[in-house]
C-alpha cells in the first residue's frame, strides 16, 4: 500500500471542479467557516493507482505562519462510488486525522468530528509555524483502489484564523 498526493492547487479534473476559496467576510459571518475547498473524485482516481488499499493525501493548502483552525466540517455532496470502503479525513500533513476523524465518504451527508465542528484534538490545531492542511481518502485493503473511484465530490469547510491578523 502506498501513499498517494496530489496537491488540490495545481490539480486537473475533467469535471473541472476543483475549489479553493477564502469565503466573504459575510459568509464567514454567518457560518463561523473561512475556506472551502471542493474535492471531485477525478482528482483522486489516478489510472495507475490501482494497488488495493492505497490512500490518496490531497494537500488542501498552508496555514498562516500563526495560526488557529477552530471548525472543520465535510459535505459530502455527492456520494464517492468505488468497490469496498472509502474514508475520508481531515487535519494537517502530521495529523492527517486532527480536525476529522476517517468517516465514511460513500455516502452524502455532512460529517464533522466527534466534538462537533471541533477539530478532534487540541493538539495541531493551533501554531506558531505554518502547517499543511490535507484531506486523506483511505480505500479498502483487500477490495479497493483509487483508480475504482468513479463518481463523488467532498466539499471541506475550515475555519483558519490568522492569529497575526487578530492581535
Amino acid at each position: 500500500m502506498a501513499d498517494q498526493a496530489v496537491t488540490l492547487a495545481t490539480a486537473t479534473s475533467a469535471s473541472n471542479g476543483v475549489k479553493i476559496e477564502l469565503l466573504s467576510a459575510e459568509t464567514t459571518r454567518q457560518t463561523g467557516f473561512t475556506h472551502r475547498f471542493r474535492i471531485p473524485f477525478d482528482v483522486i482516481n489516478t489510472s495507475t493507482w490501482t494497488t488495493q488499499g492505497d490512500t490518496v493525501t490531497v494537500t488542501l493548502g498552508s496555514t498562516p505562519t500563526k495560526f488557529l483552525v477552530d471548525k472543520a466540517l465535510v459535505n459530502i455532496s455527492t456520494a464517492f462510488a468505488t468497490t469496498g470502503t472509502l474514508t475520508i479525513q481531515v487535519g494537517t500533513d502530521g495529523d492527517p486525522d486532527n480536525f476529522i476523524d476517517a468517516q465514511d465518504a460513500k455516502t452524502a451527508a455532512v460529517l464533522i468530528g466527534s466534538q462537533g465542528a471541533e477539530p478532534v484534538t487540541e493538539a495541531g490545531t493551533v501554531g506558531v509555524a505554518s502547517d499543511v492542511l490535507v484531506a486523506r481518502f483511505t480505500t479498502q485493503g483487500a477490495t479497493g483502489a483509487p483508480s475504482d473511484i468513479t463518481a463523488g465530490v467532498a466539499e471541506i469547510l475550515l475555519s483558519v484564523v490568522d492569529i497575526n491578523d487578530a492581535i
